[in-house]
């Protein structure tokens, strides 16, 4: 099943050491604290990102804006959670894709922090990359300078794919 949530992306906080932990931990506490106006069922540490999901499954742009605003925020990112099943992470890749706005070019890059996923990152690019060809084929893949880049992540059992991102307040 896709779920679309917002993944929030931190950098300064994640290289303090032996405090990362604590670091994280009052990021997540801030932001139960800026959504509390909000309908959240989770906000969740993954392996170097928090994960915000709501009761319906359906994060919007306005859930993404107050996250922004909180300090320690890098980017947040509107992304469809899927699992592991390359028909399921295609498709969230072509929606993706399709909210992406007006383009021109675009590019997918996947990564795979579990190396026990049988695909390689490769593979996962040239698979997204082909379906994506299908879906837009008045579009052009531009690997150096695109308009657009779709992201394939796969993470702790889940596949996150986003293709707008926006810039929080940092800090």
């Amino acid at each position: 099943m896709t779920e679309r949530l917002c993944l929030v992306h931190y950098h300064e906080i994640g290289l303090k050491g032996k405090n990362r932990s604590t670091f994280e931990n009052q990021l997540v506490t801030n932001l139960h604290r800026a959504l509390a106006g909000f309908d959240v069922s989770n906000i969740a540490r993954i392996s170097g990102y928090i994960v915000v999901e709501t009761a319906d499954r359906l994060a919007s742009e306005e859930l993404a804006a107050a996250i922004r605003c909180v300090p320690g925020v890098a980017r947040v990112s509107l992304a469809y959670k899927c699992g592991l099943d390359e028909g399921e992470y295609c498709a969230a890749a072509v929606r993706a894709l399709g909210e992406a706005g007006d383009f021109a070019s675009f590019k997918v890059h996947a990564r795979r922090s579990s190396t026990t996923y049988e695909r390689h990152s490769l593979e996962m690019n040239r698979l997204v990359g082909s379906v994506l060809c299908e879906a837009f084929p008045d579009k052009k893949v531009d690997v150096h300078t695109p308009d657009v880049t779709v992201v394939v992540h796969v993470v702790q059992g889940s596949t996150f794919v986003y293709a707008a991102s926006a810039p929080g307040v940092g800090g």
